[in-house]
């Protein structure tokens, strides 16, 4: 199974430098909102690309949680999201696992196998189940507007990220940020902290080799 420690372990915040094939690249942790999970069950996607998305098998405690993107920057290449987190507390991750759908499996896996979702529009998102409930009822003018507000609020975004509200009187929310290498298949993991608690889940973009 893959998994690349080295992206998923800048999440404990002393990895500030990283080598990679395009020399050495500087991290930065950045903000990119707070995620409202009112069912506490998680779905990662393209927030364009949607096909009725399914939850992760792992649930959380309902709440707001907060969502990080790390940035990486070499000298000759642009700015790219090299991961994004939804962080459920404070705890270092003792033990990473890939986040699958509930009926998946892992095993069997080889080293270099992964299963992720897939990425069209060069974004990934974090939402609540009920947000996708959401939108899979909105009309095609409803879906033209919410495609429109993320294009334009990314772009407009410094750090190509964007905290779109879906639903002002459920307070619901989705957490957009750009995909690393814009298109491709990304695996998302679950990090556990000491308790065997969830502590993060993280979408690794790839941009990092193992």
């Amino acid at each position: 199974m893959y998994i690349n420690y080295d992206v998923l372990n800048i999440t404990n915040g002393n990895t500030k430098m990283v080598d990679t094939e395009f020399g050495r690249m500087q991290i930065e942790r950045i903000e990119a909102g707070r995620l409202r999970l009112s069912t506490g069950r998680i779905i990662a996607t393209d927030p364009i690309l949607m096909y009725d998305d399914e939850s992760y098998s792992e649930h959380v405690k309902p709440g707001t949680y907060e969502v990080y993107i790390y940035v990486g920057n070499t000298e000759n290449r642009k700015k790219q999201t090299v991961a994004a987190e939804l962080r459920f507390n404070e705890n270092v991750p003792v033990k990473w696992e890939m986040a699958l759908l509930q009926g998946e499996s892992a095993k069997g896996f080889a080293h270099d196998e992964f299963m992720g979702y897939e990425v069209e529009n060069g974004l990934g998102c974090f939402m609540d189940e009920s947000v996708m409930e959401a939108l899979d009822v909105m009309s095609e003018e409803e879906l033209d507007k919410y495609e429109k507000e993320v294009r334009n609020t990314v772009r407009t975004n410094e750090c190509s990220c964007a905290d779109i509200v879906i639903d002002k009187k459920a307070n619901s929310n989705i957490v957009i940020f750009a995909s690393g290498w814009n298109e491709g298949t990304f695996p998302t993991y679950y990090g556990f902290d000491k308790n065997n608690e969830l502590s993060r889940l993280v979408t690794d973009f790839m941009v990092i080799e193992k």
